[in-house]
């Protein structure tokens, strides 16, 4: 790789890196209202019932890749026609043997109408997002998210929009569904219409063999990932029910909130640490950049949530039936600023082929989930279901200290300015509840000076990186 294509690549990066934090500002708003009015609107069951069905049906999509599609995305040369039409030939046999499977069992699970719509429209979407797959493989090679973003950026608006006027108008858990399909098939011809590429099914045995190599040690680890997070989660619902499922599910929105950026990144950075697999120090620096641009945002972003939550819910007063909420997305908050570091650090060691590795440590969260959630479930209800993901959680340490040997750099090092200033505007928010304000000017009070505390804090702390992500700005203007 010349220094023509590193520099196209840093472009490319940056680029995309500004665009889609831009994106999810707006991305995040749109999902805050829209979960604000449904949550409003509808009940903690009614949450709950949504939440089951969608990790049910989540499932489907670990088993329609096989890790192909990472496969292809991850690999040094450019894909080829048989490259492409032998995945898509794959990946939509799984699908249908997929749904040719779940559907028998979903038919005993004696939902009503409404459940039943739910999971056909969660299904349908599991299919539409099948045959996105090879389009955005083809623009995520390229580093070019705009036109991905865009199209995430409608699905969203479209989503919530049904899906609160349907609620308005009394359909319950059915606008889920109605939403869920109006999101996933405007997504589709969206993203047909301006991407093209030879669909059509043929299969290569020897490109599949290649791209087996890769991707079934990858898809392992999705699978693994299956066993720890999604069927762990039923298995719970099915202890502390849907009431409790729903409460959860409301306490974990915020704190996942900030991580969207970090997913924004991590989409940007798995292609792009593949490129660099080979050029070790700008391996280093790249993922050490990362990380510090994630904790620079995740990190007070969840600090803030922590902080306003209990007035955000004693603003509206039929919102006081999510007040069991506010303990559980405490420790959720914190599970999340762990996850901020750990999960671009698993994704760098699958960037550069270093598959078994993560397979080792999700190996090792899978079986703590399995002994601790539904130990921790029967016993203590819905909290111990959060106590349960802390400790996991808590696990993670073991990842940091082995990234450390493996890419030579210091992780609190990278995070630490973010860190000290989120600890310190934590500190000042701490000062504030003192005053005893009415809850609205609370809200408003906490988030100026929260954001002048952590603001005033980063400028003087952390001049370098500013420097430098000014300068990425000017070189984008000058490319311009």
């Amino acid at each position: 790789m010349d220094q023509i294509d590193l520099q196209e690549i840093k472009h490319k990066t940056t680029s995309s890196v500004i665009f889609l934090s831009l994106r999810n500002l707006g991305i995040q708003a749109i999902a805050f209202i829209g979960f604000f009015l449904l949550s409003y609107l509808l009940g903690t069951n009614e949450v709950g019932v949504f939440a089951i069905v969608a990790e049910s049906v989540s499932i489907l999509g670990y088993f329609s890749d096989i890790g192909l599609a990472a496969a292809l995305i991850q690999q040094k040369d450019e894909v080829t026609k048989d490259e492409l039409q032998t995945t898509f030939c794959i990946q939509q046999t799984l699908v249908m043997i997929a749904l040719i499977i779940a559907f028998p069992i979903v038919s005993k699970q004696h939902l009503g109408f409404n459940e039943i719509w739910i999971v056909i429209s969660l299904c349908f979407s599991f299919m539409a997002a099948s045959l996105k797959t090879i389009p955005s493989v083809l623009l995520e090679r390229k580093l070019n998210f705009k036109l991905l973003s865009t199209i995430d950026i409608i699905e969203n608006i479209t989503f919530y929009l049904i899906a609160v006027i349907f609620a308005f108008l009394g359909f319950g858990t059915l606008s889920y569904a109605i939403a869920t399909f109006v999101r996933s098939l405007l997504g589709l011809i969206i993203i047909y219409k301006f991407i093209s590429w030879p669909i059509g099914f043929s299969f290569s045995k020897n490109v599949a063999k290649k791209l087996f190599k890769y991707g079934v040690p990858y898809q392992m680890n999705s699978l693994i990932s299956v066993a720890k997070d999604r069927l762990s989660n039923l298995f719970v619902a099915q202890i502390i029910g849907t009431n409790s499922f729903g409460i959860l599910a409301w306490a974990q929105k915020g704190p996942r909130m900030p991580l969207s950026f970090m997913d924004a990144i991590m989409k940007i950075t798995f292609p792009t640490f593949s490129r660099l697999q080979d050029h070790k120090d700008l391996l280093k620096k790249s993922l050490n950049k990362s990380l510090f641009f994630i904790a620079l945002i995740v990190f007070p972003a969840l600090v803030g949530i922590s902080f306003i939550g209990l007035d955000f819910i004693y603003i509206v007063p039929k919102y006081t039936k999510w007040l069991p909420a506010i303990l559980p997305m405490y420790l959720y908050a914190f599970n999340s600023a762990i996850a901020a570091i750990t999960t671009p650090i698993t994704n760098a060691f699958n960037a550069i082929g270093k598959i078994t590795l993560t397979t080792k440590f999700m190996v090792l969260w899978t079986i703590l989930t399995w002994i601790f959630f539904p130990t921790l479930s029967w016993k203590f209800g819905y909290m111990g279901t959060v106590v349960a993901s802390v400790i996991v959680g808590i696990s993670s340490f073991i990842v940091w200290f082995v990234a450390q040997r493996e890419f030579g750099f210091s992780i609190f090092e990278s995070v630490k300015k973010p860190f000290l200033g989120s600890i310190l505007m934590g500190l000042i928010l701490l000062l504030v509840n003192q005053f005893n304000l009415n809850h609205l000017l609370n809200v408003i009070i906490k988030i100026i000076i929260g954001c002048l505390t952590y603001f005033i804090f980063i400028i003087f702390s952390s001049k370098d990186e500013i420097n430098w992500f000014w300068q990425q700005i000017q070189c984008l203007k000058n490319k311009k």
